[in-house]
């Protein structure tokens, strides 16, 4: 993901006006965990997107799932936001997505990442991500980032296909490395060979990851607007559990 853009309008804005009261956001529990909810009732970044905010586009469903939604309100399209009220450290981020991911829209991005607001660290951004950026269906990869993700070694891609149904994706982040696996179903982390698992990947290069403290975030976005009614696709992830094992000190 690309938050150069929402990260210039957000200092602007600060400068401007200061930090938003954390009373006056939009707040929800999920998996345990308190989490704010974005709203926005004009272009923001990622790619100027308005964000809706609960009920229009977060939503908690019955079961305790949580659900980001791209939807069309009155003819403007709302994106999905939400993040961690606090951050959570070193550790193994677990997300558990009911949507099959290759079938995600592809003028759609579906972000799972750490992010702050630090000017210094390229906002020590992490990243599990899907999107096509806009092409047709053939093009819907996944992406492990670290940021900057042009810097080389920075970025693992691997097609979404294989993502027919429930999925985990995971991401350990450790002081001297991060480890990324995607695997099929839920549970525990298949070992390595099995066909669950369907791709892993590790970073270890401990001078380029970054320190906390960053919240987890996970959005759905627009990255092309209106999405095209010719290319199919989910505008809905739903999201069964997300979970937080911290690091041993």
């Amino acid at each position: 993901m690309n938050y150069r853009k929402f990260l210039l309008c957000t200092a602007f804005f600060l400068a401007l006006h200061g930090t938003t009261s954390a009373q006056t956001r939009e707040r929800i529990k999920f998996s345990g965990f308190d989490w704010y909810v974005r709203r926005a009732t004009e272009p923001e970044g990622p790619m100027d997107n308005f964000f809706g905010g609960f009920g229009t586009s977060v939503d908690i469903l019955a079961d305790g799932a949580l659900r980001l939604s791209v939807v069309n309100r009155n003819g403007r399209w709302y994106s999905a936001e939400v993040w961690t009220t606090k951050s959570l450290g070193y550790g193994t981020y677990t997300f558990r997505v009911r949507t099959p991911l290759g079938q995600l829209h592809p003028d759609l991005t579906l972000g799972l990442f750490t992010y702050s607001q630090a000017l210094w660290y390229n906002n020590r951004e992490i990243d599990v991500e899907f999107s096509a950026w806009g092409a047709d269906m053939g093009n819907l990869n996944g992406q492990y980032v670290i940021q900057p993700h042009d810097q080389e070694g920075h970025l693992y891609a691997f097609p979404a296909a294989a993502f027919t149904g429930p999925s985990t994706q995971q991401m350990t982040w450790l002081r001297d490395r991060i480890e990324f696996a995607s695997w099929l179903g839920y549970g525990e982390k298949p070992a390595a060979g099995d066909p669950k698992l369907l791709y892993s990947w590790i970073f270890s290069d401990a001078k380029s990851i970054p320190r906390p403290s960053a919240p987890i975030h996970m959005n759905l976005y627009l990255f092309e607007s209106p999405p095209s009614d010719k290319k199919g696709g989910s505008l809905v992830v739903i999201l069964d559990g997300f979970e937080f094992t911290p690091a041993k000190k």
